[in-house]
């Protein structure tokens, strides 16, 4: 027979490591590894199987059968020892097992992520690094794995995923787009990133899963040139401009974007003399706000604001500055962490808020709302007690001292700049995204509100929680995937048993 083998459902191996058919010693041993970590695969019934009695909750009335292929691996690069029945004997459901026939998938994945030696954190608990909620971080096996449940629940066993474990920014650039496309049999190819680009130099154990960008672009731009579509997070230019925060500076003059002041500080500058690069940086600041308001504060000790990196997540790399001696340390902080390779610090200016409001927009259309402050600043500049809140009434007590029409007022400036962001986003890639999320800062003057844009965020970005975001995000990032030919699915899961064919 043959049967549909599921990676993230086995846990063969030390430690719960799941293992995967390769196609050729080398594709297992050597970095990066690659193999077939959803697919059919021949296998042998071991056990009579009596459909009356068998039990979707009960692994021991599946079908039990002997896995025929003759090299399997894992992420570390371990073979499974095959002279041993028990590494090769699984549990399977009927719907997962067939006759042996060629049919074409649906679809093929290829799926880049983490295979170093040290496991992806997820940060689920709500609150850390501002909450990634119950399926963790982007990067994540959790993740990964949650977005694979939702294919299998749409498609059922009709699709295929070449998974590439890499350990290092390297790895990458020994991927070779042809050859990968080439293994690529469905209907639809898609391109799967599950690693974040940074401005740092390869990775240490406290940043797994982070590679140097311009490896991961190049790698994301070669397979798209090997007809491969890069369907999570975006294509590689949109990818890009989300992730480098380029769009801050570039758009801060522009009329009805509400972006706040941005200039961005050359590395050589800061690294010649950090004070006279924040002066620099505040002159800039200043001749922005005189262009855009018609005024500026002509005492650089007054001014306030942020200092960022862009190719930079989970929050960090964010600081907060008073003045010139202050911009100055933070420029130089910032640049002198241990492996940056950051070519540039974005400064910019303070924005008062309330609290921020976040869109998560799907097929161009609002989902969900989501409203959310940090509440501190540390001594260091870094901000922290992160607060996230979904009810707009507790919301509008706490945080609004019940002014609903000033928040509505809010709400509706909101509704008109993400429609207006997502047109633009057009100029850089025609095709809409599927999935993105939008930060807005609100403050609140009587019944009028100033929104200004805090964040254009890739698919991936946090979902601080929104328990239905998962399903509702990957169904999305599927029917992309698909050019749309599968139809909106609703939030509610699947049922449980599917038809099984009878033979």
């Amino acid at each position: 027979v043959e049967v549909f083998y599921r990676f993230e459902h086995d846990g063969s191996g030390d430690g719960g490591e799941g293992y995967f058919p390769v196609l050729t010693p080398d594709a297992g041993l050597f970095n990066p590894r690659l193999g077939l970590t959803d697919s059919w695969q021949a296998a042998t019934v071991l056990h009579d199987f009596n459909p009356q009695h068998y039990s979707e909750k009960d692994r021991n009335t599946w079908v039990c059968v002997s896995m025929m292929h003759n090299r399997w691996s894992n992420r570390k690069g371990q073979t499974l020892d095959l002279t041993d029945p028990h590494n090769t004997t699984v549990m399977v459901r009927p719907c997962d097992i067939r006759y042996p026939k060629v049919e074409q998938p649906i679809i093929s994945f290829f799926c880049v992520r983490w295979g170093g030696p040290y496991p992806v954190p997820e940060h689920a608990d709500d609150g850390e690094f501002g909450g990634w909620g119950d399926i963790g971080t982007c990067i994540c096996d959790k993740y990964i794995n949650t977005f694979f449940q939702v294919v299998y629940n749409a498609l059922g066993p009709n699709y295929e995923v070449y998974s590439c474990f890499v350990s290092q920014s390297a790895d990458l650039g020994k991927i070779y787009g042809p050859g990968v496309s080439g293994l690529l049999k469905g209907k639809y190819k898609a391109g799967l990133y599950y690693l974040w680009p940074v401005a740092w130099m390869d990775c240490n154990e406290g940043q797994t899963g982070y590679v140097e960008k311009d490896a991961m672009f190049t790698l994301m731009r070669n397979m798209e040139c090997a007809g491969i579509p890069s369907r999570h997070p975006h294509p590689s230019n949109l990818y890009h401009l989300f992730a480098s925060k380029s769009w801050t500076a570039s758009m801060c003059l522009s009329q009805g974007y509400n972006v706040p002041c941005t200039t961005k500080v050359n590395r050589a500058q800061i690294l010649d003399n950090p004070r006279a690069a924040a002066v620099h940086a505040l002159e800039a600041l200043t001749a922005l706000q005189k262009e855009k308001y018609g005024t500026a504060d002509k005492n650089f000790n007054n001014i306030s604001g942020v200092a960022k990196l862009g190719f930079s997540w989970e929050a960090q790399d964010v600081l907060f500055f008073k003045g010139i001696d202050q911009l100055g340390m933070r420029l130089e902080r910032l640049l002198e962490q241990a492996g940056c390779m950051a070519d540039a610090v974005y400064v910019q200016e303070n924005v008062p808020n309330d609290c921020e409001i976040r869109i998560y927009l799907i097929d161009g259309k609002p989902a969900k709302k989501l409203y959310s402050k940090f509440c501190e600043v540390d001594r260091g500049g870094s901000f922290s007690s992160f607060r996230r809140i979904e009810d707009r009434n507790i919301v509008l007590k706490e945080w609004f001292g019940d002014n609903d029409a000033g928040l509505a007022n809010a709400e509706q400036q909101i509704e008109v700049l993400c429609q207006k962001w997502l047109v633009w986003l057009r100029a850089e890639h025609s095709q809409p995204p599927a999935v993105c999320r939008m930060d807005f800062f609100v403050k609140l003057d009587g019944p009028r509100a100033t929104v200004t844009t805090g964040e254009l965020t890739e698919q991936g970005a946090s979902m601080l929680g929104w328990a239905e975001g998962p399903q509702v995000t990957f169904n999305a990032v599927l029917r992309e995937c698909m050019n749309q030919e599968l139809a909106p699915m609703r939030c509610s899961p699947p049922p449980q048993k599917r038809k099984i064919e009878q033979q």
